[in-house]
């Protein structure tokens, strides 16, 4: 969380993330990450990006089909259907090409069925 912290108060400052990473003493690609998974520079905030790292180390976590409401039924109605799930995986993007989470691996449809 103190890291965390330091980031948020460098971040409005205008500080770069090189003297950022410098002060906290980590890695520059993950003082990078961090900001850009939780919000980007002008969104980030410290409690919140504590509060998304809590909720995603969480075990045990969802199934990747369940974690969307309406991907369950479309992936069963696909396998019914003759559907393999390599073939599931590569249609989800075509039919719905603007619903990103509507997406799972052939990998985590056969850990759902």
């Amino acid at each position: 969380m103190a890291d965390r912290e330091e980031i948020s108060r460098g971040l409005p400052e205008g500080v770069q993330l090189t003297e950022i990473e410098t002060r906290i003493g980590r890695d520059p690609s993950v003082v990078s990450r961090e900001v850009g998974r939780h919000g980007g520079r002008g969104a980030y905030r410290a409690h919140a990006a504590q509060e998304a790292a809590a909720l995603s180390c969480e075990r045990p976590k969802p199934l990747a089909v369940d974690r969307h409401p309406r991907l369950p039924a479309v992936v069963h109605r696909m396998l019914v259907g003759g559907w393999s799930p390599a073939s599931i995986a590569g249609r989800l993007p075509i039919d719905y090409p603007d619903d990103h989470p509507c997406r799972v691996s052939h990998e985590a449809t056969y850990t759902w069925v």
